[in-house]
């Protein structure tokens, strides 16, 4: 594929930095349309942040449908279930990256037991031809993400639930104790 072409593509898929990847796609021989092709069915996967539950399920009375209505029955915030939910997906999806990555990755204790090398990567396939390998899934992951978050969390205000004797006395004992910075959760490959 040329340059022009390659540069035309991404920026009609409204991909970051068209440019760079134009190049690396032509110039460099990095596969970066298939990469950013992944990445997007990857994402297109995960729950959006404005998702209506209990969900479009055909069957309502299935167990996780029926799950889902009994919990917001008992008045769980659906933004707090979306964002359970997105994170879980999130973190399933990083460490299918690093699974596709490193194929020892989370089964190590069971590849030690095959003396044959047994491995598997994400390639190209072009008129039936396997082409370039795609790598480093798992490190471009996040910056894949089309909220713009890397993968965190959107921002959800706190519960009504809370009272607010309970968040003065939690703000009172923050301030006498020095409190560490609060940790962003990322997606974590699996140990």
């Amino acid at each position: 594929m040329k340059y022009e072409r390659a540069l035309e593509l991404f920026r009609s898929l409204g991909a970051t930095d068209p440019e760079g990847r134009a190049k690396a796609e032509t110039k460099d021989g990095d596969p970066q349309l298939a990469r950013w092709l992944f990445m997007q069915g990857l994402w297109s996967n995960v729950t959006p942040d404005e998702y209506e539950w209990p969900g479009k399920w055909a069957d309502l009375d299935a167990p996780v449908p029926a799950a889902t209505r009994r919990m917001l029955a008992k008045g769980i915030d659906p933004s707090d279930l979306t964002t359970v939910v997105r994170d879980a997906q999130v973190n399933l999806l990083y460490n299918v990256c690093q699974l596709l990555d490193s194929s020892g990755h989370g089964i190590e204790d069971l590849q030690e037991k095959i003396a044959e090398n047994v491995e598997w990567r994400l390639v190209e396939f072009h008129e039936r031809k396997i082409g370039r390998l795609i790598q480093g899934l798992h490190e471009g992951f996040h910056e894949a993400d089309p909220t713009g978050r890397s993968g965190e969390p959107k921002s959800v205000s706190k519960s009504k639930s809370v009272s607010k004797s309970k968040s003065k006395s939690v703000s009172k004992s923050k301030s006498k104790s020095k409190s560490k910075p609060k940790s962003k959760s990322k997606p974590r490959p699996k140990s």
